[in-house]
């Protein structure tokens, strides 16, 4: 009983003894760490230059000029003269519509103009032959009056016959539906026996070569600083598939809405681009850069120096050997660098990678150099 005693004091003491000299090489790992040990960081220097004004947004491309080519006349499409794709030139036939109707109308209305004519050329010799009666007293003023109104009767219904033949003669020319413009044939949405109505769907549209626009948005908040960059001037553009690639065209913002756009609280802007793109195709999704100008001096720290808390944005810059907490505002971002408000000097070295280790007031020293 007493060695079994023995023993587990034994025990005790060595766990007892491996213990003090953990937390004793523990806390001295601590004092070295925090005291002499300066942890290696990497920094970049804060740049003072111009920084580019920009405003980022999504847009849509479109023709500058597009067409929708749209029935005059109700009528069955008797033939389809283009296909999807063709390229036509002004003036050019597209579809030929059923023009029985219309022409039947033309040789109504010229049967009715006709007999007009001849009514009123009868009008007019009765009223040649009661003039002189009138003068004799052999009929009465009412009667020779009467005789005048049928004449005027006459005539009226002569000019709604002619009236009548030339909206039949339009109808028949409206059957050939002509290209207004020269372009390319979009989408052909009828066939020959389609029944079309005037003025409905579009049967297809005409794209114009040349020149694309832009259709995009501008935020409330940023449409102040677009009208003092058009007051000073022209306002240019740049085109991307997205933002990761090179610019795909230059343009020039050619039109600012005069209202906001109730439903999305932004006001439209159609920028124009410089030249046929053969590699941008209207419908296409891309992205405008507006170019506003540059802000002088701007203090530019890149993206990975930006640190978040609840109390705002901060950097780590080194002082003294030391990292210190530095709040700063930033005002406007391109390309992964931003421009920040505070008490930051060129060329101070702000740290880009945060050791977990780092607190505020931690000795540091820039990877590259000795201790």
């Amino acid at each position: 009983m007493k060695l079994r005693i023995f023993l587990l004091v034994i025990v005790l003491a060595l766990v007892a003894g491996v213990v003090y000299r953990i937390q004793n090489q523990q806390a001295g790992d601590d004092k070295r760490g925090g005291g002499n040990r300066a942890l290696s960081v990497k920094t970049m220097p804060v740049a003072v230059r111009d920084f580019p004004r920009v405003i980022d947004l999504p847009g849509t491309l479109e023709a500058a000029q597009q067409v929708s080519i749209v029935a005059q006349v109700s009528g069955t499409v008797l033939q389809q003269h283009v296909q999807e794709g063709d390229a036509v030139r002004a003036g050019q036939t597209l579809f030929t519509l059923d023009a029985r109707p219309a022409q039947a109308r033309i040789a109504q209305s010229q049967a009715t103009l006709a007999g007009a004519r001849a009514e009123a050329a009868e009008a007019e010799k009765k009223l040649e032959r009661l003039s002189p009666l009138l003068q004799s007293g052999y009929i009465s003023r009412q009667e020779f009056a009467d005789a005048q109104l049928a004449q005027e009767a006459v005539r009226a219904r002569a000019g709604a016959a002619r009236a009548e033949l030339e909206a039949a003669r339009l109808d028949a020319q409206y059957a050939q539906i002509r290209a207004p413009i020269a372009g390319r044939v979009g989408r052909i949405g009828i066939r020959a026996g389609s029944l079309v109505q005037a003025g409905g769907e579009p049967l297809t549209t005409l794209v114009a070569p040349g020149a694309l626009d832009v259709r995009a948005s501008v935020a409330q908040q940023d449409l102040p600083e677009l009208v003092a960059a058009r007051a000073r001037g022209k306002v240019m553009a740049e085109v991307f598939h997205d933002l990761d690639s090179a610019a795909r065209a230059q343009g020039e913002l050619v039109f600012v809405d005069a209202q906001i756009d109730p439903t999305t609280g932004a006001v439209p802007i159609k920028v124009r681009l410089a030249g046929p793109q053969p590699a941008l195709l209207p419908g296409q999704g891309v992205r405008v850069r507006l170019l506003l100008g540059t802000e002088p001096n701007a203090r530019v720290v890149p993206e990975a120096a930006l640190q978040h808390a609840q109390e705002g944005t901060y950097v780590y810059v080194v002082r003294n050997g030391k990292a210190v907490v530095q709040p700063v505002k930033q005002t406007r971002s391109l390309d992964g660098a931003y421009v920040v408000e505070g008490e930051l000097r060129a060329g101070e070295p702000v740290l880009i990678e945060i050791p977990q280790r780092l607190k505020a007031g931690s000795k540091v020293k820039l990877e590259g150099t000795r201790r």
